[in-house]
């Protein structure tokens, strides 16, 4: 089976990092099974325009953001189509497989145009995420890019979505319930391992016989970093041995820097910034306790990573009680879950697997069982090659 996957992820190495990790890990699992799938990243990305351009664009992109956004989105379509047939015809693919994008439509043109059997991947509804999260006050025309959306969802023959949430979302907006098919994300359960604490982090940082309790976070969106706060000076006056190691982003580390810049913690909360995918379970490794704080949001629809490669690396997990984490976490069994907006429970559930070396290393254990069993990337390739070969099947049997 040849595959066709076409991602219009922007900065791939930067905010858009992780969906780069999710296509290069589910693509390597299909391709264990002897299929071929060709990648292609369709946008042009940050640092391959010229310095002057590059610095132009950083001035006007306010401007670009408000009042120009949705119609060069959709004007993009025009040099998406001849660059994307050409290269459709090229690979004759037996499934066209494009990530669902802002506002982009030459996939579903290009289905129709070449009558390729089509899956879409969807991890987030775009629509929806740009106009609350990103342009709230952007020129727009109407309800144009979500009509759009959905009649792409409409058209194709299987989606894909990564959370029961997304599901019922697009569900609700006449998406057929027979054609989506919920695969969540996950970790790569090689790579992401329990092991012993790496020497070189615990030497730098001085962690030898500390309760290290970690966080990492990419982005600074949906981190959930303010219970965090509150709960780390608590836990850090009435437990000596306690150390915060927090892994992420420039934004992040000058959040937590402005919190913990006092002399009673300024020497207990790491802050590395930020550590590229590859190094990450290095720091990992060192981590008794690993948090994932999400705020309270009434359409949270994520499958979160980070969330499956804690399980993976076998560590105990205090997540929030929402979305697809109160699905795959059972409070006190593989993990505990706390209200996104009580503080005082996080410390609770927290001050557990501190007091507790027994309960820590029964949660870290029954966390790995679980992404051994169901989330790792090759149950992730398992399922999509099924949706796949029943697209296959019901296309051919459309033909007789």
């Amino acid at each position: 089976m040849v595959i066709s996957y076409f991602s219009y992820a922007w900065d791939i190495n930067g905010i858009s990092a992780g969906a780069a990790i999710k296509a290069k890990e589910f693509i390597n699992a299909i391709e264990k099974h002897g299929h071929t799938v060709h990648l292609e990243w369709r946008m042009q990305q940050p640092g391959n325009e010229p310095d002057i351009s590059t610095k132009i664009k950083e001035r006007i992109k306010p401007y670009l953001q408000k009042y120009l956004r949705e119609s060069r989105v959709l004007l993009s379509n025009l040099g998406h189509l001849k660059n994307e047939h050409k290269i459709l015809k090229q690979q004759k693919p037996d499934i066209f497989f494009p990530r669902l994008e802002y506002g982009n439509i030459s996939c579903f043109l290009l289905s129709k145009w070449l009558n390729i059997p089509t899956v879409v991947e969807v991890d987030c509804p775009p629509t929806h995420e740009w106009e609350t999260f990103y342009a709230q006050d952007a020129l727009k025309f109407g309800d144009l890019s979500l009509k759009l959306e959905i009649v792409t969802l409409k058209q194709a023959d299987a989606v894909i979505v990564q959370s029961n949430q997304l599901m019922s979302y697009y569900e609700s907006l006449g998406v057929s319930k027979e054609k989506i098919y919920v695969i969540p994300n996950a970790a790569d359960i090689k790579k992401f391992q329990p092991r012993e604490k790496y020497e070189s982090v615990v030497s730098e940082y001085k962690l030898q016989d500390k309760i290290v309790i970690g966080w990492i976070g990419a982005g600074y969106a949906w981190t959930g970093i303010d219970v965090v706060i509150d709960m780390a000076k608590k836990l850090m006056r009435n437990y000596p041995s306690v150390r915060f190691l927090m892994v992420g982003s420039k934004h992040n580390m000058d959040v937590f820097q402005t919190h913990f810049n006092s002399k009673d913690f300024e020497d207990r909360v790491i802050l590395p910034g930020f550590v590229p995918h590859e190094k990450m379970p290095d720091y990992l490794s060192c981590m008794d306790i690993v948090l994932a704080p999400y705020p309270k949001l009434d359409f949270f629809y994520a499958s979160s990573m980070k969330l499956f490669e804690y399980m993976a690396a076998g560590k105990a997990i205090v997540a929030t009680r929402i979305g697809q984490m109160a699905e795959v976490i059972q409070d006190g069994i593989n993990g505990f879950l706390f209200e996104p907006d009580l503080s005082s429970e996080s410390y609770e559930k927290v001050e557990l697997l501190v007091t507790s070396e027994a309960l820590r290393k029964k949660i870290s254990q029954n966390a790995r069982y679980d992404a051994e069993r169901k989330w790792n990337w090759d149950q992730v390739g398992n399922k999509m090659i099924q949706v796949f070969e029943e697209v296959l099947t019901k296309r051919n049997a459309h033909r007789c």
